[in-house]
């Protein structure tokens, strides 16, 4: 599945301004060199974003069982280097991205049921614990979130 199937998606599936954020993130990351490889989940075809070569989360438009819990947009970051502890970053990025951070469900995580290997996380100089392989995931798109998951992006660049 190529960008564009996954544009085809947003633009059958997604209404409005989540519409909107949702092609303007795709064509975001189009221009700074990421990709996308679609695989199947369930019945349900999902992306994987990446850059170089590299995985760096899952993308997830407008699945039933997403939509029946009021959720039309999903995705998971994982994004390594944001884990370190930064004082270039500003205040308002590291509330965000703190405020999404994923709790893992199998808490304490226990492989090989999770892929996991650095549990706790330290995010942005906090640690987190019981954090997911992907800790980071953010479901529909406002403008707000929008604009910061670029920045977290442009940190992968």
């Amino acid at each position: 599945m190529s960008e564009k199937q996954i544009k085809n998606l947003v633009n059958g599936k997604l209404t409005d301004d989540t519409k909107k954020n949702m092609l303007d993130l795709i064509a975001f990351m189009e221009e700074n060199g990421f990709s996308f490889e679609a695989f199947t989940s369930g019945n349900d075809i999902r992306w994987d974003p990446t850059y170089k070569g590299k995985s760096i989360g899952c993308i997830a438009v407008a699945e039933e069982s997403m939509l029946s819990a009021g959720v039309s947009i999903a995705l998971w970051l994982g994004l390594d280097w944001c884990f370190d502890d930064s004082s270039s970053i500003d205040d308002e990025l590291k509330e965000f991205t703190w405020a999404h951070v994923v709790n893992c469900p199998q808490s304490p995580c226990k492989p090989p049921y999770c892929k996991n290997s650095k549990n706790p996380w330290k995010i942005f100089g906090k640690e987190h614990e019981s954090t997911c392989h992907a800790p980071l995931a953010f479901f529909n798109l406002d403008n707000k979130a929008l604009m910061n998951i670029k920045k977290l992006l442009r940190m992968t660049i």
